[in-house]
């Protein structure tokens, strides 16, 4: 990461060296000195490769520079220091100033930003994010229980804060033919008479959900959607019964190569319906920040729900994937039976199973351990791979931007706008 003028310079001739040299490469004259075309041509491309880093590098701090960006966000604390740092850029602060606000030296500063803040005090990092008028949301994962029946038996769920104007709009209420005004008139009627169609046979207040979440969440706007989810399903059932014995690992190494086709995120859905599982497409609620969620219906049968916030086809295939290791792992009747998931967020070590499990499905950890594409990150290595595995090199691509902490690179390899299109009944941006 480039902290300051000086280093911007020197990253800038680094750069400038590093092109001339992949232009002026001899593959020829490469071939005889390794004594190996594709050593020497690995060694091309991970020159190109490291263009393409310290590019991404350039750009992102000409774009703190330039005042451009307004937002930045850490899912976790490990996070923060780069956070602290980019902020400082992007207020158009140096380190001396930054020093003479927080009133020490100027190396003071340059020694935090090295070493990431690791030896600065909590006092100290709150220090530098006053100086900087930054404002830290927290992040968190908790497991909680849905506004309902309280323990007691008394009516407590606050109807009020249920999005009935964005229910409405979604025609949600069915049957409801009045306004928008009468809707909000008798708001507590309908949203009553919502949720008792979707969960006839639950008592929401006893059950376990959980929920990972790295914004202020709406509770209530989580639940309505659970049920829209849950409506939905049971209006579109599978046609066969789930059996956890149907997820195989070839089943589902099958399923992570449906994602080379072009109508892939189609198949998905067909493949995990044929194994008893309905994949549904709803949009997320305003204050839901929601990419998937694992669900058991009232009758016990799972459900994975997904929002597609991010019309990405590298996004789609990880959290089906996370999505189907909560049902097959960690969903029990009476224990825990709602997982929902902003991807975005903080993990603990469910959601890290997940994570893991999941990418290791996608891409097997024996292939990618030795994958050439892994280090020199070029779109023929990913591409190479990826029919090698018979993958969408999309999932590569992600793979990479997520361990390299990069979501510059590689940005035409995803599968931008790519998923949305295959599920034309549901209404985005509505």
């Amino acid at each position: 990461m480039i902290t300051n003028e000086r280093q911007y310079r020197i990253t800038r001739a680094q750069l400038s060296k590093l092109k001339a040299a992949a232009a002026s490469f001899d593959m020829s004259e490469a071939t005889k000195r390794i004594g190996s075309k594709a050593f020497a041509k690995a060694e091309l491309d991970a020159l190109k490769s490291e263009v393409e880093v310290l590019s991404a590098q350039i750009a992102d701090y000409e774009a703190l520079k330039s005042g451009s960006v307004t937002v930045l966000e850490a899912n976790s604390l490990e996070e923060l220091p780069s956070i602290l740092i980019r902020a400082r850029i992007a207020r158009g602060f140096s380190q001396r100033k930054l020093a003479d606000k927080i009133g020490v030296d100027e190396q003071q500063i340059q020694r935090y930003e090295a070493e990431e803040y690791s030896s600065a005090s909590f006092r100290r990092l709150k220090e530098v994010a006053e100086a900087l008028n930054l404002s830290i949301r927290k992040v968190a994962e908790i497991e909680m229980g849905f506004p309902g029946q309280t323990d007691t038996g008394k009516e407590d769920t606050p109807w009020e804060r249920f999005p009935i104007k964005e229910m409405y709009r979604r025609n949600w209420f069915e049957g409801f033919t009045g306004s928008m005004a009468a809707a909000i008139a008798n708001q507590r009627e309908l949203v009553t008479d919502y949720v008792k169609k979707a969960m006839a046979r639950r008592q929401p207040a006893f059950l376990k959900h959980r929920v990972r979440y790295g914004k202020n969440m709406n509770e209530c706007a989580l639940w309505a959607w659970e049920c829209r989810i849950l409506l939905l399903a049971r209006q579109s059932p599978p046609g066969k019964a789930y059996s956890r014995d149907l997820v195989t690992e070839g089943w589902l190494r099958e399923l992570a190569q449906a994602s080379r086709f072009d109508d892939g995120p189609r198949r998905a859905r067909e493949m995990v319906a044929e194994v008893g599982i309905p994949l549904i497409v709803e949009p997320h609620l305003s204050q839901t920040y929601l990419d998937g969620a694992a669900l058991l219906s009232s009758d016990g049968n799972p459900v994975i729900g997904m929002t597609l916030r991010y019309d990405r086809l590298d996004n789609f295939w990880f959290v089906l994937f996370h999505e189907l290791i909560h049902v097959t792992r960690h969903l029990r009747k009476g224990k825990l039976e709602t997982i929902f998931d902003d991807l975005d967020a903080e993990a603990d070590d469910l959601e890290r199973e997940s994570d893991v499990r999941a990418g290791a499905i996608l891409l097997p950890e024996t292939a990618w351990e030795t994958a050439l594409a892994r280090y020199v990150r070029t779109e023929e290595s990913i591409k190479s791979l990826a029919k090698d595995l018979r993958i969408h090199p999309s999932v590569i691509a992600g793979r990479i931007r997520k361990e390299a902490n990069n979501y510059v690179i590689l940005n035409e390899l995803v599968g931008h706008g790519e998923v949305r299109k295959h599920f034309p009944e549901v209404r985005f941006g509505q």
